[in-house]
Protein backbone atom coordinates (compact mmCIF):
# COMPACT_ATOMS: atom_id res chain seq x y z
CA UNK A 1 0.00 0.00 0.00
CA UNK A 2 1.05 3.72 -1.02
CA UNK A 3 2.59 5.69 1.64
CA UNK A 4 1.12 9.27 2.05
CA UNK A 5 1.68 12.75 3.59
CA UNK A 6 -1.44 13.86 5.20
CA UNK A 7 -0.84 18.03 4.32
CA UNK A 8 -0.13 16.85 0.93
CA UNK A 9 -3.37 15.11 0.57
CA UNK A 10 -5.16 18.20 1.51
CA UNK A 11 -3.18 20.59 -1.18
CA UNK A 12 -4.21 17.93 -3.60
CA UNK A 13 -7.69 17.73 -2.84
CA UNK A 14 -8.15 21.23 -3.25
CA UNK A 15 -6.36 21.13 -6.38
CA UNK A 16 -8.68 18.62 -7.57
CA UNK A 17 -11.77 21.09 -7.17
CA UNK A 18 -9.76 23.51 -8.86
CA UNK A 19 -9.27 21.31 -11.87
CA UNK A 20 -13.05 20.14 -12.05
CA UNK A 21 -15.11 23.62 -11.12
CA UNK A 22 -12.67 25.89 -11.94
CA UNK A 23 -10.79 24.61 -14.90
CA UNK A 24 -14.11 22.96 -16.05
CA UNK A 25 -12.10 19.47 -16.52
CA UNK A 26 -13.31 16.47 -17.03
CA UNK A 27 -13.29 13.09 -14.59
CA UNK A 28 -10.55 11.35 -16.87
CA UNK A 29 -8.34 14.66 -17.33
CA UNK A 30 -8.67 15.03 -12.97
CA UNK A 31 -7.43 11.11 -12.64
CA UNK A 32 -4.83 11.93 -14.83
CA UNK A 33 -3.68 14.69 -12.83
CA UNK A 34 -3.61 12.56 -9.49
CA UNK A 35 -1.85 9.74 -11.38
CA UNK A 36 1.22 11.83 -12.39
CA UNK A 37 1.44 13.65 -8.78
CA UNK A 38 1.20 10.18 -6.97
CA UNK A 39 4.39 9.03 -9.31
CA UNK A 40 5.93 12.34 -8.24
CA UNK A 41 5.56 11.54 -4.63
CA UNK A 42 6.42 8.22 -4.74
CA UNK A 43 9.69 9.75 -6.25
CA UNK A 44 10.36 12.11 -3.13
CA UNK A 45 9.37 9.41 -0.38
CA UNK A 46 6.24 11.61 -0.20
CA UNK A 47 8.12 14.72 0.80
CA UNK A 48 5.79 17.82 1.42
CA UNK A 49 5.07 19.55 -1.34
CA UNK A 50 6.15 23.11 0.08
CA UNK A 51 9.61 21.63 0.37
CA UNK A 52 10.05 21.21 -3.58
CA UNK A 53 13.14 22.44 -5.35
CA UNK A 54 14.89 22.21 -8.54
CA UNK A 55 16.62 18.41 -7.57
CA UNK A 56 13.25 16.74 -6.80
CA UNK A 57 12.45 18.28 -10.73
CA UNK A 58 15.86 17.53 -11.98
CA UNK A 59 15.54 13.98 -10.40
CA UNK A 60 11.95 13.05 -11.23
CA UNK A 61 12.53 14.37 -15.18
CA UNK A 62 15.59 12.00 -15.09
CA UNK A 63 13.73 9.07 -13.19
CA UNK A 64 11.06 8.50 -15.80
CA UNK A 65 13.14 7.80 -18.27
CA UNK A 66 15.16 5.49 -16.74
CA UNK A 67 13.61 2.20 -15.91
CA UNK A 68 13.95 0.60 -12.35
CA UNK A 69 15.29 -3.00 -12.26
CA UNK A 70 13.49 -4.75 -14.66
CA UNK A 71 10.43 -2.28 -14.80
CA UNK A 72 9.25 -1.38 -18.40
CA UNK A 73 9.98 2.40 -19.30
CA UNK A 74 7.59 4.84 -20.02
CA UNK A 75 6.44 5.87 -23.21
CA UNK A 76 7.81 9.33 -24.81
CA UNK A 77 4.13 10.57 -24.41
CA UNK A 78 3.32 9.43 -20.75
CA UNK A 79 6.78 11.62 -19.94
CA UNK A 80 5.96 14.37 -21.56
CA UNK A 81 2.28 14.14 -19.53
CA UNK A 82 2.96 13.01 -16.53
CA UNK A 83 5.93 16.03 -16.19
CA UNK A 84 3.53 18.67 -17.38
CA UNK A 85 0.84 17.88 -15.32
CA UNK A 86 2.93 18.18 -12.69
CA UNK A 87 4.66 21.12 -13.69
CA UNK A 88 1.09 22.79 -13.67
CA UNK A 89 0.50 21.66 -10.65
CA UNK A 90 3.36 23.82 -8.59
CA UNK A 91 2.34 26.68 -10.91
CA UNK A 92 -0.90 26.96 -9.35
CA UNK A 93 0.54 25.85 -5.65
CA UNK A 94 3.65 28.49 -6.19
CA UNK A 95 0.54 31.30 -6.12
CA UNK A 96 -1.60 29.35 -3.31
CA UNK A 97 -1.64 31.05 0.73
CA UNK A 98 1.00 29.59 2.45
CA UNK A 99 3.12 28.52 -0.33
CA UNK A 100 4.35 31.61 -2.29
CA UNK A 101 7.53 31.78 -0.34
CA UNK A 102 8.59 28.47 -0.31
CA UNK A 103 7.83 27.54 -4.04
CA UNK A 104 11.02 28.59 -6.02
CA UNK A 105 8.87 29.36 -9.41
CA UNK A 106 12.33 28.68 -11.33
CA UNK A 107 13.05 25.06 -10.24
CA UNK A 108 9.57 24.79 -12.05
CA UNK A 109 11.02 25.17 -15.00
CA UNK A 110 13.50 22.43 -14.12
CA UNK A 111 10.55 19.92 -15.63
CA UNK A 112 10.95 20.75 -18.72
CA UNK A 113 12.24 18.14 -21.65
CA UNK A 114 14.56 19.11 -24.49
CA UNK A 115 13.25 19.90 -27.72
CA UNK A 116 14.75 16.60 -29.16
CA UNK A 117 12.41 14.70 -26.50
CA UNK A 118 9.35 16.77 -26.75
CA UNK A 119 9.27 16.09 -30.57
CA UNK A 120 9.87 12.60 -30.06
CA UNK A 121 7.16 12.34 -27.30
CA UNK A 122 4.28 14.60 -30.17
CA UNK A 123 5.44 11.44 -32.80
CA UNK A 124 4.53 8.33 -33.25
CA UNK A 125 3.66 5.51 -36.17
CA UNK A 126 0.28 6.22 -37.45
CA UNK A 127 -2.30 4.05 -36.24
CA UNK A 128 -4.49 1.96 -38.76
CA UNK A 129 -7.72 2.10 -39.06
CA UNK A 130 -11.15 0.10 -40.54
CA UNK A 131 -11.59 1.13 -43.82
CA UNK A 132 -15.58 1.29 -45.08
CA UNK A 133 -16.00 -1.42 -46.66
CA UNK A 134 -14.59 -3.79 -43.64
CA UNK A 135 -17.41 -1.61 -41.34
CA UNK A 136 -20.07 -2.73 -43.87
CA UNK A 137 -18.85 -6.29 -43.74
CA UNK A 138 -18.80 -6.16 -39.88
CA UNK A 139 -22.20 -4.64 -39.77
CA UNK A 140 -23.28 -7.13 -42.04
CA UNK A 141 -22.58 -10.43 -39.90
CA UNK A 142 -23.70 -8.35 -36.82
CA UNK A 143 -27.11 -10.91 -35.48
CA UNK A 144 -29.88 -9.06 -35.02
CA UNK A 145 -32.52 -11.77 -33.71
CA UNK A 146 -33.13 -10.08 -30.04
CA UNK A 147 -33.40 -6.86 -28.62
CA UNK A 148 -30.08 -6.32 -27.44
CA UNK A 149 -28.66 -7.64 -31.05
CA UNK A 150 -30.40 -4.68 -32.50
CA UNK A 151 -29.59 -2.54 -30.35
CA UNK A 152 -25.70 -3.24 -30.79
CA UNK A 153 -25.90 -3.06 -34.37
CA UNK A 154 -27.47 0.42 -33.97
CA UNK A 155 -24.72 1.91 -32.13
CA UNK A 156 -22.30 0.33 -34.65
CA UNK A 157 -24.09 1.37 -37.33
CA UNK A 158 -24.35 5.55 -35.75
CA UNK A 159 -20.84 5.93 -35.47
CA UNK A 160 -20.36 4.25 -38.81
CA UNK A 161 -22.69 7.08 -40.05
CA UNK A 162 -21.52 9.97 -37.80
CA UNK A 163 -18.19 9.26 -36.24
CA UNK A 164 -19.81 10.39 -33.16
CA UNK A 165 -17.25 9.78 -29.99
CA UNK A 166 -18.27 6.86 -27.68
CA UNK A 167 -18.49 8.61 -24.44
CA UNK A 168 -21.23 10.89 -26.41
CA UNK A 169 -23.09 7.94 -28.36
CA UNK A 170 -23.59 6.47 -24.67
CA UNK A 171 -25.19 8.89 -23.53
CA UNK A 172 -27.35 10.16 -26.37
CA UNK A 173 -31.69 10.44 -25.75
CA UNK A 174 -33.83 9.19 -28.69
CA UNK A 175 -35.06 12.91 -29.25
CA UNK A 176 -31.33 13.90 -30.64
CA UNK A 177 -32.42 11.41 -33.57
CA UNK A 178 -33.81 13.81 -35.98
CA UNK A 179 -35.24 11.37 -38.95
CA UNK A 180 -36.79 13.50 -41.52
CA UNK A 181 -33.60 15.74 -41.35
CA UNK A 182 -31.28 12.24 -41.18
CA UNK A 183 -29.18 13.93 -38.24
CA UNK A 184 -28.12 13.32 -34.77
CA UNK A 185 -27.94 16.28 -32.68
CA UNK A 186 -25.28 16.11 -29.92
CA UNK A 187 -26.70 18.33 -27.55
CA UNK A 188 -24.19 19.26 -24.07
CA UNK A 189 -27.06 19.71 -21.96
CA UNK A 190 -27.77 15.43 -21.88
CA UNK A 191 -24.49 14.22 -24.22
CA UNK A 192 -20.92 14.12 -23.12
CA UNK A 193 -19.52 15.64 -26.14
CA UNK A 194 -16.08 17.11 -26.04
CA UNK A 195 -15.70 20.54 -24.57
CA UNK A 196 -18.93 20.83 -24.31
CA UNK A 197 -20.09 21.14 -27.80
CA UNK A 198 -23.09 21.64 -29.67
CA UNK A 199 -22.42 18.75 -32.58
CA UNK A 200 -25.04 19.06 -35.44
CA UNK A 201 -24.09 15.58 -37.69
CA UNK A 202 -25.79 14.41 -40.86
CA UNK A 203 -25.81 10.69 -41.29
CA UNK A 204 -23.61 9.67 -44.17
CA UNK A 205 -25.60 7.95 -47.39
CA UNK A 206 -23.63 4.53 -46.68
CA UNK A 207 -26.92 2.54 -48.12
CA UNK A 208 -30.08 1.22 -47.07
CA UNK A 209 -28.88 -1.62 -44.91
CA UNK A 210 -26.78 0.82 -42.48
CA UNK A 211 -29.06 3.40 -42.19
CA UNK A 212 -31.74 0.87 -41.44
CA UNK A 213 -30.24 -0.51 -38.70
CA UNK A 214 -30.57 2.74 -36.87
CA UNK A 215 -33.59 4.33 -37.56
CA UNK A 216 -35.62 0.74 -37.34
CA UNK A 217 -34.39 1.01 -33.93
CA UNK A 218 -35.59 4.77 -33.29
CA UNK A 219 -38.64 3.17 -34.86
CA UNK A 220 -39.42 0.20 -32.55
CA UNK A 221 -38.48 2.33 -29.53
CA UNK A 222 -40.89 5.32 -30.42
CA UNK A 223 -43.74 2.99 -32.01
CA UNK A 224 -43.36 -0.50 -29.95
CA UNK A 225 -41.88 0.70 -26.62
CA UNK A 226 -43.82 4.29 -26.88
CA UNK A 227 -40.26 5.36 -25.18
CA UNK A 228 -39.55 9.28 -25.23
CA UNK A 229 -37.65 11.96 -26.71
CA UNK A 230 -36.00 11.85 -22.78
CA UNK A 231 -35.41 8.27 -22.97
CA UNK A 232 -31.89 6.66 -23.54
CA UNK A 233 -31.17 6.22 -27.72
CA UNK A 234 -28.94 2.91 -26.32
CA UNK A 235 -30.48 1.92 -23.27
CA UNK A 236 -28.47 -0.40 -20.40
CA UNK A 237 -29.32 -4.34 -21.11
CA UNK A 238 -31.78 -5.86 -18.23
CA UNK A 239 -30.24 -8.38 -15.87
CA UNK A 240 -32.09 -11.05 -14.44
CA UNK A 241 -32.33 -14.02 -12.43
CA UNK A 242 -33.92 -16.96 -14.21
CA UNK A 243 -34.53 -20.25 -12.07
CA UNK A 244 -33.03 -22.36 -14.26
CA UNK A 245 -30.51 -20.55 -15.83
CA UNK A 246 -29.32 -18.08 -13.19
CA UNK A 247 -28.30 -14.83 -13.97
CA UNK A 248 -29.12 -14.15 -17.56
CA UNK A 249 -29.22 -10.82 -19.85
CA UNK A 250 -31.78 -10.80 -22.08
CA UNK A 251 -33.47 -7.52 -22.66
CA UNK A 252 -33.03 -3.59 -22.22
CA UNK A 253 -33.87 -0.88 -19.49
CA UNK A 254 -34.77 1.88 -19.35
CA UNK A 255 -31.79 3.13 -18.24
CA UNK A 256 -29.01 5.19 -19.99
CA UNK A 257 -24.90 4.20 -20.19
CA UNK A 258 -22.65 6.03 -17.69
CA UNK A 259 -19.87 5.77 -19.82
CA UNK A 260 -18.35 4.54 -23.22
CA UNK A 261 -17.11 0.66 -22.47
CA UNK A 262 -20.27 -1.23 -23.31
CA UNK A 263 -19.59 0.14 -27.06
CA UNK A 264 -16.14 -0.41 -27.12
CA UNK A 265 -17.31 -3.89 -26.13
CA UNK A 266 -19.82 -4.08 -28.79
CA UNK A 267 -17.26 -2.86 -30.73
CA UNK A 268 -14.57 -5.76 -30.14
CA UNK A 269 -17.19 -8.82 -30.15
CA UNK A 270 -18.47 -7.05 -33.81
CA UNK A 271 -14.65 -7.29 -34.97
CA UNK A 272 -14.43 -10.58 -33.29
CA UNK A 273 -17.12 -11.98 -34.98
CA UNK A 274 -16.45 -10.85 -38.34
CA UNK A 275 -12.75 -12.38 -38.49
CA UNK A 276 -10.78 -8.95 -38.44
CA UNK A 277 -8.80 -7.08 -35.80
CA UNK A 278 -10.73 -4.89 -33.21
CA UNK A 279 -10.25 -1.05 -33.99
CA UNK A 280 -11.65 1.42 -31.46
CA UNK A 281 -15.09 3.64 -31.84
CA UNK A 282 -12.74 6.43 -31.97
CA UNK A 283 -10.81 5.15 -35.12
CA UNK A 284 -14.01 5.14 -37.30
CA UNK A 285 -13.47 9.21 -37.22
CA UNK A 286 -10.48 8.49 -39.19
CA UNK A 287 -12.48 6.34 -41.82
CA UNK A 288 -15.05 8.78 -42.04
CA UNK A 289 -12.41 11.17 -43.11
CA UNK A 290 -11.16 8.85 -45.37
CA UNK A 291 -14.40 8.52 -46.82
CA UNK A 292 -14.51 12.46 -47.35
CA UNK A 293 -11.58 12.33 -49.32
CA UNK A 294 -12.97 9.64 -51.95
CA UNK A 295 -15.91 11.48 -51.88
CA UNK A 296 -15.19 15.32 -52.04
CA UNK A 297 -15.11 17.14 -55.23
CA UNK A 298 -15.11 20.48 -53.24
CA UNK A 299 -13.69 22.27 -50.50
CA UNK A 300 -16.96 23.19 -49.43
CA UNK A 301 -17.90 19.63 -49.21
CA UNK A 302 -14.68 18.81 -46.94
CA UNK A 303 -15.62 21.68 -44.74
CA UNK A 304 -19.25 19.92 -44.57
CA UNK A 305 -18.05 16.59 -43.42
CA UNK A 306 -15.24 18.31 -41.09
CA UNK A 307 -17.96 20.51 -39.18
CA UNK A 308 -19.94 17.13 -38.81
CA UNK A 309 -17.67 15.49 -36.60
CA UNK A 310 -17.87 18.59 -34.30
CA UNK A 311 -14.56 20.38 -35.85
CA UNK A 312 -14.47 24.86 -35.71
CA UNK A 313 -11.83 24.33 -38.75
CA UNK A 314 -11.03 21.67 -41.26
CA UNK A 315 -7.04 22.06 -40.10
CA UNK A 316 -8.37 20.65 -36.91
CA UNK A 317 -9.88 17.50 -39.30
CA UNK A 318 -6.87 17.45 -41.27
CA UNK A 319 -3.93 16.98 -38.48
CA UNK A 320 -6.02 14.68 -36.09
CA UNK A 321 -7.64 12.41 -38.38
CA UNK A 322 -6.61 12.93 -42.00
CA UNK A 323 -3.59 10.86 -42.20
CA UNK A 324 -3.74 9.19 -45.35
CA UNK A 325 -2.99 5.12 -45.08
CA UNK A 326 0.20 4.05 -45.97
CA UNK A 327 -1.03 2.22 -48.82
CA UNK A 328 -3.15 4.75 -50.30
CA UNK A 329 -0.14 7.16 -49.86
CA UNK A 330 2.25 4.77 -52.15
CA UNK A 331 -1.08 4.77 -54.57
CA UNK A 332 -1.34 8.21 -54.82
CA UNK A 333 2.43 9.20 -55.02
CA UNK A 334 3.31 6.45 -57.73
CA UNK A 335 0.23 7.51 -59.49
CA UNK A 336 0.40 10.92 -59.46
CA UNK A 337 -0.05 12.65 -62.44
CA UNK A 338 -1.24 9.62 -64.42
CA UNK A 339 -5.03 9.38 -63.54
CA UNK A 340 -7.11 8.87 -66.26
CA UNK A 341 -9.75 11.43 -65.61
CA UNK A 342 -7.14 14.19 -64.94
CA UNK A 343 -8.60 16.41 -67.30
CA UNK A 344 -11.76 16.06 -66.09
CA UNK A 345 -11.25 16.83 -62.84
CA UNK A 346 -9.34 19.87 -64.33
CA UNK A 347 -11.96 21.26 -66.25
CA UNK A 348 -15.01 20.59 -63.64
CA UNK A 349 -12.24 22.73 -61.37
CA UNK A 350 -12.20 25.94 -64.34
CA UNK A 351 -15.28 25.66 -64.22
CA UNK A 352 -16.14 26.39 -60.22
CA UNK A 353 -13.37 28.88 -60.62
CA UNK A 354 -15.05 30.35 -63.62
CA UNK A 355 -18.14 30.51 -61.99
CA UNK A 356 -16.98 31.87 -58.63
CA UNK A 357 -15.38 34.87 -60.34
CA UNK A 358 -19.42 35.55 -62.39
Amino acid sequence: MDKFNADNERVKRDYAEFLREADQKSEATVRGVEKALLRFEQFTGFADFGLFNRDQAKGFRKSLSTPVDDSKRLGNSTILSTLKAVQRFFRWLSVQPGFKSKIDSNAIAYFNLSEKDIRAANSSPSKPSPTMDQLKRVLASMPFETVLQRRDRAVFALIMMTGTRDNAASSLLLGHVDVERQMIVQDPKNVRTKNSKLIESVLLPLGPEVEDALLSWVTYLREDLDWQPDDPLFPQSQHRIDPQKGPVVDGIKLQIWSGFQPIRQIFRRAFEGAGLPYFTPHRVRNTVVEYAYLTCRTPEEFKAFSQNLGHESVVTTLSSYGQIPLARQRELIRNAGKSKDLDAKLERLLEMLDGGAK
